[in-house]
Order: structure tokens, then sequence, then C-alpha cells
């Protein structure tokens, strides 16, 4: 049963990660890792508990950012009307080799696994609900002495 509630406990984590950090669910290692949970939650039988504890925290992630950058705005005095000008500026995207776009998958899977060592998030009383709910009976548990 602890394999099952590790799983959803490094869902949900994964997901609010990216959701704090604002990373991309394209990236090639993040695809690697979601999928590698999906293929245990169908291995154990909890796939759409796996599912919503991933979603679930990247939308807790996602809000967190948003407070964060806004409370950070507000402390540094950032926040000021919007400039109006005519001009339009484009960002065109950098030319990167494939080494250097390996190098900054690599980079981002050393952040989260220091991340996951750093912090301890709680899973929602939703998901642990739910859980409680994949448990046996303890009176099926058979009867003791016999």
């Amino acid at each position: 049963m602890t394999d099952k509630k590790q799983l959803v406990k490094e869902a949900y984590s994964f997901g609010y990660f990216l959701g704090l950090k604002g990373h991309s669910e394209w990236a090639e290692w993040v695809r690697k890792k979601r999928e590698e949970l999906y293929k245990q939650a169908e291995e154990l039988g909890i796939y759409d508990l796996v599912k919503e504890a991933y979603k679930k925290g990247k939308e807790q992630g996602l809000r967190d950012r948003s407070e964060l950058i806004a409370k950070n705005l507000i402390v540094a005095g950032k926040i000021e009307p919007e400039e109006t000008s005519g001009k339009t500026e484009f960002a065109f995207p950098s030319e990167e080799s494939e080494e250097e776009v390996q190098e900054a998958g690599k980079s981002l899977e050393r952040e989260y696994f220091e991340f996951l060592q750093t912090t301890n998030l709680m899973l929602p009383p939703e998901l642990l609900n739910s859980l409680k709910a994949l448990e046996p009976p303890k009176m099926l548990g058979g009867l003791r002495g016999q």
C-alpha cells in the first residue's frame, strides 16, 4: 500500500514542481518522468488517482508561483503602469545545439531532485481520502493468533 501512496505523492510533487518553476510539459525529461509515473500507476491500478494528483499539484504550483511573483513585484516596487509605445519587440529563438538542449534538461532534472530533497509537500485532503479508499478494511486482515 505504501507504494501506491508514495506514487501519488510523487506525482503531486512533480506536478507542483513544474507549476511552481514554470517548466514546460513538452520538455523531454518531463515527458519521460510523467510517462514513467503513469506506467507505474497503471501497473498498480491507480492511474486516474495519479493523473489527478499530478494535475492538482501542477495547479497548486501555478497558484503559488503567481502569488510569489505578485509578492516580489509589490515588495520590489516594480508594479507600475505599462508604457504604451507604438514599437513592438519580437524575441527570436536562439540557435541552440542539441548538446545544449540536453544539458539544460539534465540541469532541470537535478533541480527537480534537489527540490524533492528540500521540500516537504502535503497532499491535499481529497487525495488523502482517495488513498484511504484503496486500503482493504482492517476486519479483512484475518484473525490474529490462529
